[in-house]
C-alpha cells in the first residue's frame, strides 16, 4: 500500500500553512507592531491562530502515520484561520495598520486554508492509502 495522490499534495499544503502561520508570528520578523496595540479581539483571535498551527501539526504527523482523523484534523486548523484572517482585514487586529508583508502572507495563507479543505475533502473520500495490484 502507498499513501495516495490527495494525501501527498494535503501533507505538501499542510508544510505550506505551517510555514505561513509561523511567518506570521514575530518571530519570523515580518510582524512589526506592537504587542501593546493588539486588541481584544486580536488577543482571541490570535489564540485561535496557535490552535490551528497546533493542530495542522498533528494534522500532518497523523497523516505521515496514515491516520484516517488527520483530514478532519487540517479540515479544522484551517477553518480556525479564517476568523483572524477575517479579523485583519476588517481593521479589528491592531490599532496599527499590518505591515505589507504580512498583508500578503495572509492572503496566500488564506489561499492554502481554503485549498486544505478541499484536499481534506478529497482525502476523506478517496482515502489516505491507495492498494497496489499486481
Amino acid at each position: 500500500m502507498r499513501v495516495s495522490r490527495a494525501a501527498t499534495i494535503l501533507s505538501g499544503t499542510l508544510a505550506t500553512y505551517i510555514v505561513c502561520d509561523v511567518l506570521l508570528t514575530p518571530i519570523a520578523g515580518i510582524e512589526t507592531r506592537p504587542v501593546a496595540k493588539v486588541t481584544g479581539v486580536g488577543f482571541a483571535v490570535l489564540g485561535l491562530l496557535f490552535v490551528g498551527l497546533a493542530l495542522a501539526i498533528v494534522a500532518l504527523v497523523l497523516l505521515f502515520r496514515r491516520s484516517r482523523r488527520s483530514p478532519i484534523l487540517a479540515i479544522v486548523a484551517a477553518l480556525l484561520y479564517l476568523p483572524a484572517f477575517a479579523t485583519e482585514q476588517l481593521g479589528h487586529f491592531s490599532a496599527v495598520t499590518a505591515p505589507l508583508g504580512i498583508q500578503r502572507i495572509e492572503f496566500i495563507q488564506a489561499i492554502v486554508a481554503v485549498i486544505a479543505i478541499g484536499l481534506s475533502l478529497w482525502v476523506i473520500r478517496t482515502g489516505i492509502t491507495v492498494t497496489i495490484n499486481r
